[in-house]
């Protein structure tokens, strides 16, 4: 089974400048394509990622170790296998085709399935658990910082008159056009992207040796939001040099923003 055709796949390792025999810190694995390029320069990868359906897509490569783990916990699981310091990592924020196009995991308005929406199956709160239980204004909330969506208090109300709502159709009835917006709002909230972003950005800093390299890779402007800020405050310190100015674009929204450790 076709995993996931990974983004700027060629940009994002050629930016990481992989050095023969060294260390490096997929945080993010999915299907692996970035990882098998990375180890096919030379490099040895710990490779991290919450979705259990991932790390089985994922080929055993010689040269990496797969760990189930959200990159929110990077020092622990990258000091437990002996990956401080490295010299390289990458954070690619994006979802794969094998996620959306999975309708049991409530990813995508397209096809209809189970309101979940969780990357990592273990999570206690789903999708329909925020749909379906909290109050007008919780939602509002949630549909205005993570959807950016104008409408998002009638949305809300919208949701509450009409609940419960347990699929994916139950919720596009609902949202129409603000659907994409809505999902990517629950999903946010149900993960705490946002969170796990701002967690993991000055962890990887530690983690990299002198002259290592950060890649990310976003999908919207509230992750690149916070990956901006903090190569900017990086900077300012000078404690790292910025390797492109203004983000590098790609398909499906992507902007890839990457350093390097002085």
């Amino acid at each position: 089974m076709h995993y996931h055709n990974p983004v700027l796949l060629q940009e994002a390792v050629a930016f990481l400048a992989v050095i023969h025999g060294s260390k490096y810190i997929d945080c993010t694995l999915g299907g692996g394509g970035h990882t098998a390029e990375i180890i096919r320069l030379g490099g040895i990868v710990l490779g991290l990622d919450q979705d259990p359906e991932a790390l089985s897509a994922c080929p055993d490569l010689q040269g990496l170790t797969k760990v189930r783990s959200n990159f929110s916990h990077l020092t622990e699981v990258a000091g437990r296998y002996g990956f401080s310091p490295v010299s390289g990592i990458l954070i690619d924020l994006g979802l794969s085709q094998h996620q959306i196009d999975s309708s049991h995991r409530g990813f995508s308005f397209q096809k209809n399935g189970p309101l979940d929406m969780r990357m990592d199956p273990d999570l206690p709160h789903t999708a329909a658990t925020l749909i379906n239980q909290l109050s007008t204004n919780q939602l509002t909330r949630i549909f205005k910082d993570f959807g950016e969506i104008p409408v998002a208090k009638h949305l809300s109300q919208k949701i509450v008159s009409q609940r419960p709502l347990t699929t994916t159709q139950d919720l596009l009835k609902i949202a129409g056009k603000w659907s994409q917006q809505a999902f990517q709002a629950l999903r946010m909230a149900v993960n705490d992207e946002l969170g796990a972003l701002n967690s993991v950005l000055p962890q990887a800093y530690e983690l990299l040796s002198p002259s290592g390299r950060l890649v990310v890779i976003s999908f919207h402007s509230l992750e690149d939001r916070i990956v901006k800020i903090e190569f900017k405050r990086l900077f300012e310190q000078k404690s790292v040099t910025l390797l492109n100015l203004k983000p590098l674009f790609g398909e499906k929204s992507a902007k890839l923003r990457a350093y390097v450790k002085n």
